[in-house]
């Protein structure tokens, strides 16, 4: 191994490393410093993630802990167990004391800031000198894949990423150092990557970090006996079932909710699903040259996927050294087994482009619910960075004239074939291939993308020629060695960020989409329960003011909702979408319609505001149903029937919803015999005492005339509990997806409960595991420092 001894570091090493990793995020997060969000207008934080997130935070401050069940979009769906995001990783927390935005803002700028230091930590457990771990921590923490997570607003991602190399420390110390802490940092990384919550992304990482544990046990030469060196791995599983277990509060509840949901569905088992958004051929080039491939957000983007919001470049200088690094002899085992991995989730991320990806989706387990292959390039981009920190090392010690001199001619390439158009002239030609081949428009953007492809093969050129530039002088002892550190940091830093800016777009959402508006408040001041068929905020924003919709924006919600409303395909587009039949179902009271699109009258509902500025931008108008839908109601008789015949029927506006109730074929439930002709509908007054999350009472006056069934228009779910006067009642799944209840002749007062069992389970699961894997940590340290 290197002596890191022998190369130049500062007085404070770990401080000023720290900094550094700090300075290029913190560029990049400067207007948070004036309030500015993290959320691109179109990116998951601007439609869902903040309103999901504003509204959890209300609820745990006005109910003093998380509510189980979501009703606020797709008339009502698991909330834990749903997966809303990062309800329990420790980021959450904060927004129960700072502003929402804050927090979010705050969760990116940390991480970004903790996978450079992270990066840096683990390559200083393998005797990296500072200057290359540094250089490596830089090469991780901006890599385009990485950088770009902020233009979606995948949090998520950048959380399992940063902790990558966390993981990969744990391991170190727990298998090579023998140290028992290492298995203990391990569990609770495990736990918290499945915390983010994105299990797709944790797949990847436990894949990864199970290659290094390999590398740990058989890759390096021991003269131990075999059981020795394979005994370390048990105990790293064991540690990651621990790791499991510190996950338990979120996914024991997932893990229940998967068979209600569209996770259940076998339109996931299809492998042109799982390969969509892998990284198709044509984005190859941007490895290399920052933004070849263009992005779809600013109508540049000349590839073959739907579309594309982030970046792929490794860093021509990054790159660079990284291949310098693969030839490192003494690093030869290592080199081997960081390359293989790399090479592993390179094959991964570009999904369908080659022949592998149908053996990996045939046998890895869960790849057959996931798509999205391309998101496994973070493990790529650690590998390079990890080689690119080799090879920073091995630039300090020498460095033959054949590789600076073959730094200049590939820089000088570059540059010039980006001067001249030579990158724009490939990406024509791979556009109009596209265009032919998928029919998809790409020539229109590929001429857009000129001067964005000529800038990015000029400065990914300018960037190695710098590079060899500073190798050159100080070979030729023109220059003291650390102006070369300072170039290698200056150089690999500032390319990367300079392909990051673009992607890091604010936005004032919290200001004005989520501002207050004339709308809002009218729907606020309304008593509950009802619901709004919105057509003008996006995706959830009604859910940060606590207004209930009919539809909204997740992709998870109960496949039974799914199914009645006929959702097309994977989309969060639905075929039924106005049926008058399901707005009674599902009690949509109010319309908030775009101003323009609105008649002077519509028949069946009064205008309430018209032509209101909305914090959406557009003008819109707010209608109110002139017969209003109840959220309740009593009905005298219930039948059986299959799924096809219920969905038929109950969307047919002349199904009398006010009189029977269809129930399922399997229903625990058996009706008696229905009426012929049906009784008159029951026009008893029920009135709602409370409506929370997760909590209904509902008081009838004057009592049920006669027994029948209480259909509440919102989403069965298993985990709903009811008492009628007191007593413990039936919940049944009615009409396709509502609440059903059979209730007595003269019941009074009903009383629903969400409890879910594996929650609770959970976050007792969970505190064990987490107070194991911190004694773990702990108490090895203090009983070595005692020994001595």
């Amino acid at each position: 191994m290197t002596d890191k001894t022998t190369f130049f570091e500062p007085r404070f090493p770990r401080t000023v490393a720290t900094g550094v990793l700090t300075v290029w995020v913190a560029l990049l997060s400067l207007p948070m410093l004036s309030g500015n969000f993290i959320a691109a207008v179109g990116g998951d934080q601007y439609s869902a993630g903040y309103a999901f997130r504003e509204w959890a935070a209300t609820q745990w401050k006005a109910l003093g802990h998380y509510p189980l069940w979501n009703p606020e979009i797709y008339s009502g769906m698991p909330f834990v167990g749903g997966m809303h995001g990062d309800l329990f990783y420790p980021t959450a927390f904060l927004r129960l004391i700072l502003p929402t935005h804050t927090a979010m803002n705050l969760g990116f700028f940390a991480h970004y800031v903790l996978a450079g230091v992270f990066a840096y930590w683990f390559l200083r457990t393998w005797k990296v000198s500072w200057a290359g771990s540094v250089v490596g921590g830089l090469a991780f923490q901006l890599s385009g894949v990485v950088a770009s997570y902020v233009r979606p607003g995948h949090d998520g991602k950048l959380f399992v990423t940063a902790l990558l190399p966390l993981g990969l420390i744990a391991l170190t110390y727990a298998i090579r150092d023998r140290r028992w802490e290492g298995y203990g940092l391990f569990a609770l990384t495990v736990g918290l990557s499945l915390l983010s919550p994105h299990p797709q992304m944790v797949q990847y990482f436990l894949v990864a970090a199970g290659i290094f544990a390999l590398y740990l046990t058989i890759g390096e030469v021991s003269s131990q006996s075999i059981l020795k060196r394979v005994a370390p791995l048990g105990w790293a599983l064991i540690a990651i079932l621990v790791g499991v277990g510190i996950s338990a509060v979120q996914y024991f509840p997932f893990y229940a909710y998967i068979p209600f949901s569209p996770r259940a569905d076998s339109v996931l088992d299809s492998f042109a699903f799982s390969t969509t958004y892998g990284i198709p051929w044509n984005h190859v080039l941007e490895f290399f040259s920052s933004r070849f491939a263009g992005e779809a957000f600013n109508g540049t983007y000349i590839g073959s996927n739907g579309l594309k919001l982030h970046s792929e470049y490794l860093g021509l200088p990054v790159v660079a050294l990284a291949a310098l690094g693969a030839t490192t002899p003494e690093r030869r085992r290592l080199v081997w087994w960081m390359g293989g991995m790399g090479f592993l989730f390179l094959l991964v991320a570009m999904g369908s482009a080659t022949p592998f990806y149908r053996l990996w989706w045939e046998f890895v387990p869960f790849v057959k619910s996931t798509r999205a292959p391309g998101m496994a390039f973070f493990v790529v981009s650690f590998v390079v960075a990890t080689l690119a920190a080799f090879g920073a090392d091995r630039l300090q010690r020498s460095l033959s004239p054949k590789w600076i001199n073959g730094w200049f001619a590939v820089g000088g390439a570059v540059f010039v074939l980006g001067i001249v158009g030579a990158f724009g002239a490939i990406a024509e030609s791979l556009a109009q291939g596209i265009e032919l081949s998928l029919g998809a428009p790409r020539t229109q953007a590929a001429a857009a993308a000129q001067g964005t492809i000529r800038m990015g093969a000029v400065t990914s050129g300018i960037a190695l020629l710098i590079l060899a530039g500073a190798a050159w002088a100080v070979s030729q002892k023109k220059t003291p060695a650390i102006v070369l550190i300072g170039a290698m940091i200056a150089v690999v830093g500032t390319d990367l960020w300079w392909n990051a800016r673009p992607f890091w777009v604010y936005s004032r959402a919290q200001d004005e989409l989520f501002a207050d508006d004339e709308i809002k408040a009218y729907l606020r001041s309304q008593p509950k329960p009802f619901r709004v068929f919105n057509t003008v905020y996006p995706g959830s924003a009604l859910m940060a003011d606590n207004i209930a919709e009919w539809y909204g924006h997740h992709g998870n919600e109960l496949q039974s909702f799914d199914i009645l409303n006929g959702r097309i395909g994977q989309s969060l587009n639905f075929e039924r979408t106005g049926n008058p039949a399901l707005m009674d179902l599902f009690a949509a009271r109010y319309i908030i319609a775009h101003a323009a699109s609105v008649p002077d009258s519509l028949p069946g509902f009064r205008t309430i505001l018209s032509g209101v500025s909305t914090s959406a931008g557009p003008p819109a108008t707010l209608l109110e149903r002139s017969d209003i839908p109840p959220y309740a109601w009593l009905v005298s008789d219930a039948t059986k029937a299959e799924e096809d015949q219920i969905v038929a029927t109950v969307t047919d506006t002349r199904f009398p919803i006010d009189r029977v109730v269809l129930l399922a074929a399997d229903s625990d439930v058996e009706p008696r015999p229905m009426s012929n002709p049906l009784p008159e509908p029951i026009e008893t007054e029920i009135a709602f005492e409370v409506w929370e999350p997760g909590r209904m009472v509902l008081n009838i006056e004057n009592g049920t005339p006669r027994a029948g069934y209480l259909v509440i228009s919102e989403n069965y779910y298993k985990d709903w509990v009811a008492t009628v006067d007191g007593q413990d009642a039936t919940v049944v799944q009615g009409n396709g997806t509502l609440l059903t209840i059979p209730v007595p002749a003269g019941a009074r007062r009903v009383e629903l409960q969400f409890k879910s069992a594996e929650f609770k389970t959970g976050v007792k699961v969970t505190f064990i595991s987490l107070a194991l894997a911190m004694l773990t940590m702990a108490v090895p340290p203090v009983l070595r420092r005692r020994q001595r």
